[in-house]
Parts: C-alpha cells; sequence; structure tokens
C-alpha cells in the first residue's frame, strides 16, 4: 500500500528549498500564502543562494535539503522553483529517515525528480502542484 504523510495542520513547520535553480525574485507572497494557512514557514539556505544557474552548488543544495528530509518536525518541503539541477543531487541523498516518517515533498517541472523518487523508491505520495516562485 503506498505510504501517505501526514495532513498538514495550522502550527505544522513546512520547509522552503531551492534544489534547482535560483531564484530571481522574491517568494514573499508565497511565503504569506502558506502562513495564511497557519503553516510556519522554514527557509532553506538556497532561498537566497546562487551559484551560477542553480541555487547554491550542488553540495549546498543537497546539504540544504537533506536537513530537511531528516528533520522530525519539518512536515512538508516545498520547492521554490524548478528548472534545472535536482538530477544532479538525488544520488547524494539519503532517504533513510523520511522513509520511517514520510512528509510532503511539493513541486513540479525539476522537482518531477524527487517526486518520482518518493513514489517509485519509497512508496510514497508526494504533490506534484505550484511553487511559492509561481
Amino acid at each position: 500500500m503506498i505510504k501517505q504523510p501526514r495532513y498538514l495542520k495550522k502550527g505544522d513547520k513546512v520547509a522552503i528549498v531551492c534544489p534547482a535553480k535560483k531564484l530571481p525574485k522574491s517568494i514573499a507572497s508565497g511565503i504569506a500564502i502558506l502562513e495564511s494557512w497557519g503553516l510556519e514557514v522554514i527557509k532553506g539556505e538556497t532561498v537566497s543562494a546562487a551559484y551560477h544557474q542553480f541555487a547554491g552548488d550542488d553540495t549546498l543544495r543537497a546539504t540544504d535539503i537533506q536537513g530537511f528530509l531528516d528533520d522530525p518536525e519539518i512536515r512538508a518541503i516545498i520547492a521554490g522553483r524548478g528548472g534545472y539541477g535536482t538530477i544532479r543531487i538525488i544520488d547524494e541523498l539519503d532517504f533513510t529517515l523520511f522513509d520511517e516518517d514520510p512528509k510532503w515533498i511539493v513541486g513540479f517541472s525539476d522537482i518531477t525528480v524527487l517526486l518520482s523518487h518518493v513514489y517509485a523508491a519509497l512508496n510514497t505520495q508526494s504533490i506534484h502542484a505550484q511553487m511559492p516562485y509561481t
């Protein structure tokens, strides 16, 4: 049976990360929407990072998302934007703790790499949806 992360509720912590391209503009309006739902938004280092076209180098992007995959207080990981770059870090990520306590991964475009991995390898639902940048 496919695993389903717990539903989000007011007071839950959600993380925003950019495992692909850097953000060219503020995502304040997207964060405001999440906060209006009663969610506590934690921004990863990659939200403000830039390395060429990416939101930080491969190591930073992998480390940023790994920290949130492993953090039991984070109930969802929302990609700030897509683009290209997630494929460069997917094999560096360890989903052991995520598999024990799944959380929602949200995004589309390049983020489909993550969504597909949690479904195919871990039999876990994710959410193919718009991101704060979009």
